[in-house]
């Protein structure tokens, strides 16, 4: 186990090594103002072995690469690919290419990097105001009053609860029920996720929001449901949108 103060200087070491990669990154892209790295700070312990016979904690770079330099290589990479495909949209991550196979699904998704420093809801709100405007365009309006928007934490367990025919609607219903029905199962269902979320799901952070602000979300209000979700991963700094609404 670490300390307060291990986790002290294993936050100084990554956030060293983060100015380091950001510095390369800049370097190759001046707009880059945060880099994306896949490792919370928690990796940045290694056990060792060590006299008179018992394992120690260290701080220390990420196990699985062979030095500082080969973790900032990655660190930069992974801030490049990602500055690109937010300045191209977000079209090339490998997500949209997944969701691309069911033209049927009435959920429509948007990937928003995370400002930092993270600040919690505040931070959701921001993201779910930039997916809003990437999965609605010019086809719907954002006409709200801040009071009006009401929000709650729920569990990753929630999120991905199954659907109930006879309940209200959920994440799941909505992929697998819309109005005019389609062919997916929960296997499609995961490989949706599998590709929105491919570390870890433990440890998403989640707020479900109201649907009164906006008019994308009338035809659901009608009976079907409406569903707007938005979910922090803290792996790869970013959120996911995600958004339902139909009629028949």
């Amino acid at each position: 186990m670490y300390s307060e103060q291990d986790l002290k200087y294993a936050s100084e070491l990554r956030e060293e090594i983060h100015r380091e990669a950001l510095n390369k990154a800049k370097a190759l892209h001046p707009e880059i103002d945060l880099v994306v790295d896949s490792h919370p700070v928690e990796d940045y312990f290694q056990e060792h072995w060590d006299y008179p016979g018992q394992w120690y904690t260290v701080v220390a770079i990420p196990y699985g690469y062979k030095n500082r330099q080969a973790l900032i290589d990655k660190i930069v990479s992974d801030t490049v690919e990602h500055y690109l495909n937010n300045r191209d949209g977000g079209v090339s991550d490998p997500f949209y290419a997944v969701i691309s196979e069911y033209p049927d699904s009435v959920v429509d998704f948007a990937i928003v990097a995370a400002q930092m420093p993270y600040c919690g809801f505040k931070s959701h709100f921001s993201a779910l105001m930039k997916g809003a405007e990437q999965i609605m365009a010019d086809n719907w309006k954002i006409n709200y009053d801040i009071s009006e928007i009401s929000s709650k934490r729920i569990t990753a367990d929630e999120l991905f609860a199954p659907a109930d025919k006879n309940g209200a609607l959920n994440y799941r219903k909505a992929f697998l029920s819309p109005p005019h029905t389609n062919k997916y199962t929960d296997a499609d269902f995961d490989k949706i996720n599998s590709a929105l979320f491919p570390n870890r799901t433990d440890i998403l952070e989640i707020y479900e929001w109201s649907t009164e602000w906006s008019d994308y979300f009338d035809d659901g209000h009608e009976w079907w449901g409406a569903l707007c979700l938005s979910v922090y991963d803290k792996t790869l700094e970013r959120f996911v949108i995600i958004m339902a609404s139909a009629t028949d």
